[in-house]
């Protein structure tokens, strides 16, 4: 119980503000509504008070006040106040809460506080207020407490004791509802963005979706991933990456029609119920809109930065009923739209989910692939045509299912990257090919392809020196294929690693040269020993002379620079007897021989015999 100074108040009194704290301190602990709960209070103050109307406002985080409790004033009344800002001349409760202390008005009509309001509380019989500040315990104002008299009266020391006790009550269950409604903030609302959290969209996605599918509305699940946070937060810092997050909630908010829910589900993931899916059309609207509305730059104070949007759509009833079916299925769909090209929008297919469930099997295979010796090297042969004989050997993996038998680096890689495995397997090809090479004459070398992953992990030059050192290997007869999509020109760890490993001896291959537009930044990053004419541009140049000129300058301007050139893909005589007349080096391809175990070239004749085709051993 709070302590009462009633030294001017009757046993009645006395017991009834006794009663007056019990009831309302009991409301807040069985968690009452804090409407019910000051209204009451406000009733139980009146009748201690007779003659005296009482009101409580709040005050919000922006100094605007807000109708609480008033059971006596009439409803237009209070909702007058409603959004009304504190200030000096803002009536007795704006003034109070302005200046955080008790302003008393004895006579309303003619108070110039009260000069913008009199005409609404005259009419009503209002003729004094007294109004109390409501402070929380850090000392913010959070309301106001007020008398209203019928008569040009002060308060009287009965008065002030009501109030005093109304007051320290009305504190009491304001901060509890805002300890209330921030418990309630953190549980269901994200702390970045402000807009629901994935408990929120849990709780109540599957009311929505459930009702909007009842009344035959139809419903969707947009699923939506920024396509290029991770960069942006690298890059710009955390701060940059919260204010882009934040943005994109309200760009999404700001879209979104009534009943819809937006919400933020982890990381740069956002997922929206669309209530109001009837047909195709209006769901493909509304992802029109979304993807119009990421469309602009995003100012994140220290620059302005462009953000691609992928979309992933799951559709009720056709798609399903419940809301974690939709969302697994909405998600199904976005790792479509990013696989494919990411910034558009992709409906939930069937087949997409064959797909997925394909890759996930070809996932948990490759885990146990290398352990269980499942992957094996083929060998595809290069031949020198100055001089008609083989002069090295491409490593290229294959993996020996044991279920889907022998299978070639397109139908796993891409999972196998996607997994993280990529530099285990990477280094069991370095590894393996090294070994295998001691087996091959002594004058052919021996390429193996590397991924970024390998060349950006640290130590990895290290690992080439180590499985040289393993097998014993001549680090001349080791080469290195870097692919077109690797990034050299600005990334300086790979030029790093790639000097340290030409520093042992190993040669550089640029491969798929002429395929994508860095190739020619890659020759002038890094002196290569080697480029490869990707497999499209040597085919293209039998018939397209366009594409002729184009190998005809690439091997001309190789040999300026002192680069060995090698056509990859080489099919048929006339590719064959065309890049001899160029003047490319080498040549690979399926008119030489295609990629084979390398027990098929152990007991195989090494030389090319009188023209253009191998012998019968090498084809």
């Amino acid at each position: 119980m709070l302590e009462l100074d009633c030294e001017n108040c009757s046993n009645v009194t006395v017991q009834g503000l006794r009663a007056l704290q019990h009831g309302v301190l009991e409301r807040l602990a069985c968690g009452g509504p804090l409407r019910e709960t000051m209204n009451e209070l406000c009733r139980r103050a009146e009748r201690l008070a007779p003659a005296v109307i009482c009101s409580v406002l709040t005050v919000d985080r922006e100094g605007r006040l807000h109708p609480l409790a008033g059971p006596s004033l009439p409803d237009h009344y209070s909702m007058s106040l409603d959004g009304m800002r504190m200030g000096p001349d803002a009536g007795s409760c704006g003034a109070a809460a302005y200046f955080g202390e008790p302003v008393e008005v004895t006579d309303i009509e003619h108070d110039p506080r009260w000069a913008d309001f009199r005409a609404l509380a005259l009419p009503l019989g209002l003729r004094a207020c007294w109004s109390s500040p409501i402070r929380a315990s850090d000392d913010r104002v959070v309301g106001t407490f007020a008398f209203y008299y019928p008569s040009c009266r002060g308060a009287s020391p009965l008065d002030r004791t009501i109030v005093e006790t109304c007051v320290h009550l009305c504190a009491i269950a304001l901060e509890q509802e805002e300890r209330k409604e921030r418990i309630h903030r953190l549980a269901y609302f994200d702390a970045v963005t402000g807009v629901a959290n994935r408990a929120s969209m849990e709780q109540h996605g599957e009311t929505t979706v459930a009702a909007a599918v009842a009344n035959g509305f139809g419903a969707a699940i947009h699923c939506v991933d920024l396509d290029n946070f991770k960069e942006i937060n690298d890059t710009l810092g955390h701060r940059a990456g919260d204010i882009l997050l934040r943005s994109v909630g309200e760009r999404i908010a700001a879209i979104v029609n009534k009943g819809d829910i937006v919400a933020r589900i982890g990381g740069d993931e956002f997922a929206m119920v669309q209530s109001h899916a009837a047909s195709a059309a209006d769901v493909v609207g509304f992802a029109t809109r979304l993807m119009e509305a990421m469309a602009a730059p995003f100012d994140l104070e220290e620059a302005m930065a462009t953000v691609g949007v992928s979309v992933g759509i799951a559709r009720a009833p056709k798609d399903g009923y419940d809301l974690r079916t939709l969302m697994r299925k909405a998600d199904f769909a976005l790792y479509e739209a990013k696989s494919s090209g990411r910034g558009h929008f992709r409906f939930f297919d069937p087949e997409i989910e064959s797909r997925i469930a394909a890759n996930r099997r070809i996932w948990q295979d490759l885990k146990q692939a290398v352990a269980a010796g499942e992957f094996e090297l083929h060998f595809q042969p290069i031949v020198a045509l100055g001089v008609t004989r083989v002069c090295g050997y491409e490593a290229l993996l294959r993996w020996r299912h044991p279920r889907d038998g022998l299978r070639t680096p397109e139908d796993f890689l891409p999972v196998a990257t996607k997994a993280g495995l990529l530099y285990e397997i990477g280094a069991w090809i370095l590894n393996e090919a090294c070994a295998s090479a001691a087996a091959l004459p002594p004058d052919t070398r021996v390429s193996v392809n590397v991924t970024q992953v390998q060349l950006e992990k640290t130590g990895f030059a290290d690992d080439v020196a180590a499985a040289l050192a393993a097998s014993r290997m001549d680090p001349s007869r080791l080469e290195i294929e870097i692919a077109g999509s690797v990034r050299l020109a600005d990334n300086a760890e790979i030029l790093d690693c790639l000097t340290a490993i030409r520093a042992q001896g190993v040669s550089v291959a640029l491969d798929d040269f002429g395929v994508g537009g860095s190739a020619l930044a890659h020759l002038h990053a890094l002196p290569v020993n080697r480029i490869k004419i990707g497999r499209p541009l040597a085919q293209q140049a039998q018939s397209s002379p366009r594409a002729a000129t184009i190998v005809q300058t690439i091997i001309d301007l190789a040999h300026e620079l002192g680069i060995t050139t090698t056509a990859e893909g080489v099919e048929t005589d006339t590719q064959l007897r065309m890049l001899g007349q160029f003047g490319c080096d080498e040549v690979q391809g399926f008119v030489i021989s295609p990629p084979r175990p390398l027990s098929a070239f152990l007991d195989g004749a090494e030389t090319i015999g009188g023209g253009a085709h191998p012998p019968s051993s090498l084809a």
